[in-house]
């Protein structure tokens, strides 16, 4: 699994970099055997002005599936991405149970026959 990172108008430092590959690392942790990559965008959309204006896009693509797309806003580069990462890994781990639940007819059918 491959975790690209881009940034537009913020400094990514190095301590900066490590941190947020964390975050989305530990997210995608138990799911990185079905995960293809995972595309981290932070952009500051007004400059060094302030404000609400940090936004973090991830998009991750699992091997078989829809692309999972994230987008979180704040004030702050980490603590957005972060709370992107808990999205992240709450969207993946729904996606998940969906797919491995089984189909509602056969439900139906294994419960009319007890």
């Amino acid at each position: 699994m491959k975790i690209l990172i881009r940034v537009h108008g913020i400094e990514l430092t190095d301590e900066l970099n490590e941190d947020v590959e964390r975050s989305i690392a530990f997210a995608v942790d138990r799911f990185a055997p079905i995960m293809q990559d995972v595309l981290l965008y932070i952009v500051d959309l007004n400059g060094p002005k302030g404000g609400v204006d940090k936004l973090c896009h991830i998009t991750a693509t699992p091997i078989s599936g829809d692309r999972v797309l994230i987008l979180e806003r704040g004030t702050e580069v980490l603590d957005t991405v972060q709370r992107a990462a808990r999205s992240l890994k709450h969207r993946l781990g729904k996606d998940v149970q969906r797919r491995n639940r089984p189909p509602a007819r056969k439900f139906r059918e294994s419960i009319r026959t007890i």
